[in-house]
């Protein structure tokens, strides 16, 4: 099972690699893609997401404008191609075994949203 995460981030730069290594830093072997959606930031966000997405191929950059958050989510949604999908704020970080626990969730109930 793979599971996609979604960040939008638009100058978050102090808030966006506590939010990579929470994702980083699962544990169970899930395959996962984090796609960071960043329209425009000068505060060196798109510089580390660049970074990462060099460094692995789990984070899918979508570096383009847009018109606000929802159009962001929208855009960073279309990159998708996981089994199961989760939105996480820049400034917010995962629980350990997060991914470990939606993905046995998912795995005893496949026809769940």
């Amino acid at each position: 099972m793979k599971v996609s995460i979604v960040t939008i981030s638009f100058n978050q730069a102090e808030y966006l690699a506590r939010n990579r290594v929470s994702i980083e830093g699962q544990d169970g072997g899930i395959e996962t893609e984090h796609i960071i959606v960043d329209p425009g930031s000068t505060d060196g966000s798109r510089d580390l997401i660049a970074g990462w997405a060099r460094g692995t191929a789990t984070v899918v950059p979508v570096l383009q404008p847009d018109s606000g958050p929802a159009d962001g989510l929208n855009r960073g949604l279309a990159h998708v191609t996981g089994d199961v999908w989760l939105y996480l704020n820049a400034d917010d970080e995962l629980a350990p075994h997060a991914l470990r626990q939606i993905s046995e969730y998912h795995r005893r109930h496949p026809h769940e949203d």
